[in-house]
């Protein structure tokens, strides 16, 4: 289970472990219970291709997409018989 950095305006920010399958955009403070939002931190880059560590060193937050917004042309059509010598 991973951990992620949450911060809330008046207590500031902390750490927690939750699920993937979880709401990650939005969290409860421990201590006052106020909705807080999560905090992307940067991952070690050094092995990356130096235009995508730049972009990401540059505070680029990625965007929190669910699968029922994903264009429908993106999804992956499963075939009725992709093996026909197999039925």
């Amino acid at each position: 289970m991973p951990r992620y950095t949450f911060e809330c305006e008046t207590c500031g920010s902390y750490e927690t472990w939750k699920r993937s399958t979880e709401d990650l955009a939005k969290d409860q403070c421990p201590d006052c219970g106020s909705e807080t939002r999560r905090v992307f931190q940067v991952f070690r880059t050094s092995y990356l291709d130096s235009k995508v560590s730049k972009r990401i060193e540059q505070g680029m937050t990625p965007k929190v997409v669910k699968k029922e917004n994903l264009p429908k042309s993106n999804i992956r059509q499963k075939e009725k018989n992709p093996r026909p010598w197999m039925a």
